[in-house]
């Protein structure tokens, strides 16, 4: 790409990276985020390329989690998301007096990278859980059994934008820096792992339409043109 090009794809990128972090409607955030991710990745270009004000330094990005519905599923959300937006992912949670405790996904990496990760799992996180209480309210409605209906939705839905951002990521060898990687693995010595076993049912139609809408939101995010 000659000067010139470049000096729009940088400039196009900026206004990608604003749109993202100024606007108040999710899913337009989402997609300027996204794109922005692509753009850099394909055409090897870094925050600091773009004269941005949110830096390149290894930093936490945090997502308080929503109490209600099923929960473990996060983790699983959380780290297909923190694979294919080059950072590391993990839990963390806060005693508070008054409201007990609040649980926190926390994403490590390059600034402009967990900025991304965050805006992107709390998307895909709020959407899911929507949707998957849409499913447990038909099956309730229609007198069906509903103990795993929103954990086998949301494994399915899981699974489907696992399917989307892997074949992305691939295309453009996305991979999580060196650096992120040691510095997350200095920070995170003694910690405790947990296991995030999911129990699902066994309705497959309904594990597939966790799929097919997990592939439908992950792909939701097209902007052809930025002023």
């Amino acid at each position: 790409m000659c000067d010139m090009n470049m000096d729009k794809m940088v400039e196009k990128i900026s206004n990608l990276l604003d749109l993202a972090n100024n606007n108040s409607n999710e899913h337009e955030a989402l997609a300027a985020a996204l794109k922005a991710q692509e753009l850099m990745a394909k055409y090897h270009i870094e925050l600091a390329d773009l004269n941005h004000d949110s830096g390149v330094e290894i930093i936490e990005e945090e997502c308080l989690i929503d109490g209600s519905g099923p929960s473990k599923w996060r983790t699983r959300l959380a780290t297909i998301i923190a694979d294919n937006f080059c950072c590391k992912v993990y839990l963390k949670t806060v005693q508070t007096f008054l409201s007990g405790s609040k649980q926190y996904v926390v994403f490590y990496g390059y600034e402009h990278d967990a900025k991304i990760a965050k805006e992107v799992f709390t998307f895909l996180f709020n959407t899911g859980v929507k949707l998957a209480r849409r499913e447990y309210y038909a099956a309730k409605s229609a007198g069906k059994y509903t103990r795993y209906v929103m954990n086998t939705y949301l494994i399915g839905y899981c699974e489907g934008i696992r399917e989307v951002l892997a074949k992305q990521c691939t295309a453009l060898m996305v991979v999580t820096p060196q650096e992120v990687k040691d510095a997350f693995e200095e920070k995170t010595k003694g910690c405790r792992c947990t296991t995030s076993r999911v129990r699902i049912g066994n309705d497959t139609d309904l594990y597939s339409r966790g799929i097919r809408d997990g592939k439908d939101t992950a792909n939701a995010r097209s902007i052809e043109k930025v002023s």
